[in-house]
């Protein structure tokens, strides 16, 4: 059976219509349900570790099926002795009784004060919450053993009084023999019963220690306490052999017999048997020696309010993650006079080799005062801490403190008036179109003179999921403070309309379960409501849905047009298969014309409609949840981090 995808104009009553026929097809026979029973997974996060006194919370999941009974939910931590030494009884947040597919949460169980040091399993499983109380029988999933208590191991927490090792704040190192490298060591730490010293090795691909460094702590580890985080800089010899290698450190004894302290792993930390705690890498020589060169025109001039294309170019190796480019214009005293934005490479820099080059067009303000600038480059983090990358430094490039390469610089003439165009749509031809809309999102915040943060018909939510940074608005999938999921709209109603034209946004996208971002145009004057969705994505489905991968990663898009309004029948959908559009940046195009309409994905037109749409339209970008992608869950990512990123959106009018 085939539903059709929703329009998001329809969405209201259409999703009453999908729900009840969901509804019906998914409550089982009482045959299928004595059949069949729910699978207990492996926690979230299998290996666990904290202290005695600590919270500890466990991401809990079952491939669930409609229980008979809604049961309760018990956790057992079992000793080496195979005693309970303490436990977290609880309910699901939904009841069994409406289980169906993947249920996930989170939840939390304080650890006593006094429990032992030592490794526990950790063991779920349902029971009656009444008498008999008798446990009910589930399916182990992969990874996951049953006890003869009808108790599933899905995990182990250890339990220490004593640091947690935490990964470095710069994971992935780069350097060439004879340089320096600078560590900044971190630990979540307790006061120690001596003031150990601490060792760092730097072990190669046979597991030999090709280098090390020793030291003391700055703050003496018998006062430690909280939060231990400082830069320790190392000698790389000139005799180190190009490569990657895992960096490890811990603590010992500065006195026979120099015995090594047990410590406990953070988060993305693993052990050795020498009680060594791999921290990060550090990859010398070719291997990933990534160049930064100059622009390919070192030396450029522009006026105030006109736009600039700079030729960015890097001599490229793979590096161990997909980091992201910023460009930052600063003034003689090294602040930034225009940030440039960040983006994605045309080649993820996990995959980037040789000569990669490429052009990158920012607007200068108006208000930039004369002068000459630097332009400054350099890769970070796509995630949390957001750390910038060591590079190394090409033929008359330089760097500062910051890690930002001086690749060039760029002379600012006054403003003229008007500023005049000197770009078009990506991959037409700039002399045919005149800009009528520019917002880069460079101004801090969003701009409320052009954007309002809710659609017309609903209220604005109070929870703040979307903000303007380094050059970018972010939305991002949020509960508010009911709990729940909610849609974000951020659109020009009421400031900003157009008829005809071309219209483009640059934007990254984001992933899970429910996610389901757009770009989209649409009128609401009258009853008829005409839209033009140029690009919805759906991340949910997975890939037996066509719209994404096994991951939740969106790997397809659609346009769609409904010349009439969403209550009537649209003029066409065409879907368009993609590599992972939450990779990497990508422009979604539309050129609107009295009698078509022409969609475009990077330049490229994929999709054309003969139809005529006269009607004043205004420009949504939203993220909101349903419809192809499912509901979100426990398991969709939150936060900033997993962010509808959009650089930036403009529309031209026909010469």
């Amino acid at each position: 059976m085939h539903f059709p995808i929703r329009s998001r104009g329809m969405r209201h009553l259409s999703g009453i219509v999908v729900a009840i026929i969901a509804a019906a097809l998914l409550v089982p026979s009482p045959a299928a349900a004595a059949a069949s029973t729910s699978t207990a997974l492996t926690l979230g996060t299998p290996s666990l570790s904290a202290r005695p006194g600590e919270n500890v919370t466990l991401r809990m999941r079952f491939d669930a099926v409609p229980m008979s009974e809604d049961y309760r939910v018990f956790v057992h931590f079992v000793n080496s002795n195979g005693a309970i030494a303490f436990a977290g009884d609880h309910y699901s947040p939904q009841a069994p009784t409406t289980w169906n597919g993947s249920v996930s949460y989170d939840q939390t169980v304080a650890i006593p004060s006094t429990a032992a040091d030592g490794q526990y399993t950790i063991r779920v499983g349902l029971f009656q919450d009444h008498s008999p109380w008798d446990r009910a029988t589930l399916l182990p999933g992969d990874g996951v053993t049953v006890d003869d208590e009808l108790r599933y191991i899905v995990g182990t927490l250890t339990i220490g009084s004593t640091p947690r090792v935490l990964t470095l704040g710069t994971q992935a190192l780069s350097g060439q023999a004879g340089q320096n490298v600078t560590l900044r060591m971190r630990f979540d730490a307790v006061p120690m019963s001596e003031d150990y010293r601490v060792f760092v090795h730097f072990v190669n691909s046979n597991g030999a220690i090709a280098f090390g460094d020793d030291h003391y702590s700055p703050q003496a580890p018998t006062t430690w306490n909280g939060s231990v985080s400082y830069d320790q800089t190392v000698a790389i010899p000139s005799t180190a052999a190009d490569g990657q290698y895992t960096i490890r450190v811990g603590l010992f004894q500065d006195h026979s017999p120099w015995d090594r302290a047990t410590l406990l792993p953070g988060d993305g930390v693993t052990v050795d048997d020498e009680l060594r705690y791999i921290v990060g890498t550090l990859t010398i020589g070719a291997v990933g020696a990534t160049r930064v060169l100059t622009l390919g025109t070192p030396s450029l001039s522009v006026q105030a309010g006109q736009a600039v294309t700079m030729r960015i170019r890097f001599d490229a190796v793979p590096m161990a993650e997909d980091y992201l480019v910023f460009i930052h214009v600063v003034d003689t005293s090294g602040a930034i006079v225009l940030n440039g934005g960040y983006h994605s490479p045309p080649t993820g820099t996990s995959a980037w080799s040789g000569l990669v080059s490429y052009d990158r067009t920012v607007t200068v303000p108006s208000t930039l005062s004369a002068g000459k600038y630097d332009i400054r480059v350099g890769l970070f983090q796509d995630h949390s801490p957001w750390d910038r990358v060591a590079l190394q430094a090409g033929s008359g490039v330089s760097v500062d403190s910051g890690l930002r390469y001086l690749v060039g610089t760029l002379t600012v003439g006054g403003a003229t008036t008007p500023p005049p165009t000197t770009s078009g749509p990506y991959g037409q031809n700039a002399a045919n179109y005149r800009a009528t809309f520019t917002e880069e999102f460079t101004s801090g915040g969003v701009d409320t003179s052009l954007w309002n943060d809710h659609i017309w018909y609903e209220n604005s939510n109070s929870t703040i999921n979307y903000k303007v940074t380094n050059g970018a608005l972010k939305i991002w999938p949020q509960r508010d403070a009911s709990g729940n999921f909610f849609n974000r709209t951020i659109d020009t109603d009421g400031k900003y309309y157009q008829t005809y034209g071309f219209f483009e946004m640059e934007a990254k996208l984001p992933v899970g379960k429910g996610a389901w971002p757009a770009f989209w145009l649409l009128n609401h004057d009258g009853d008829t409501r005409p839209e033009i969705d140029i690009m919805e994505a759906y991340s949910g489905g997975g890939p037996t849905s066509g719209w994404s991968d096994s991951n939740l990663h969106p790997t397809t898009f659609a346009a769609t047009v409904w010349p009439t309004g969403a209550a009537n029948p649209s003029a066409g959908q065409q879907k368009l298969a993609t590599s992972d559009l939450s990779a990497a940046f990508h422009k979604y195009g539309l050129k609107w014309e009295p009698n078509r309409l022409t969609f475009y994905f990077d330049g490229q037109q994929f999709y054309t409609v003969n139809v005529s749409m006269s009607n004043r339209m205004y420009i949504l970008l939203d993220l909101w949840f349903g419809s192809a992608s499912g509901q979100p869950d426990g398991t969709t990512p939150t936060g900033e981090s997993n962010s509808y990123i959009v650089n930036y959106v403009k529309a031209w009018q026909f010469q």
